[in-house]
């Protein structure tokens, strides 16, 4: 079981986990993983490599990918291009440049 809550819950309510367990997890078929004998490798003079294999050269990359997250590519709207970055209004007046707590003009009335 990859999840203990979903452990826990099992064994809290007195389940059967092997109802809900994957066929791969269970310990007949990891024993089974095992049974195929692997013949190591000979000596490394005795490997045969094809010729058009042992006579290509592999170069390394022509650039290396930067780190972190890509940039977004998106193409701006001439409007938000237009307009620069922040455009603080106040929610009172609607006026530019400053925000209702710093709002110098009279309150509505309702």
């Amino acid at each position: 079981m990859s999840c203990p809550q979903a452990w826990t819950a099992i064994k809290k309510k007195n389940l059967m986990a092997d109802n809900y367990c994957s066929e791969v997890f269970k310990s007949h078929i990891v024993v089974k993983t095992y049974d195929v004998v692997v013949d190591p490798l000979p000596d490394e003079s005795e490997w045969k490599i094809p010729t058009y294999i042992s006579e290509d050269v592999v170069l390394q990359p022509r650039y290396k990918r930067p780190l972190g997250r890509p940039k977004k590519k998106r193409d701006k709207p001439l409007v938000e291009l237009l307009l620069g970055k922040h455009r603080h209004a106040c929610n009172t007046w609607g006026h530019l440049g400053h925000n209702s707590r710093s709002c110098n003009n009279e309150p509505r009335k309702k």
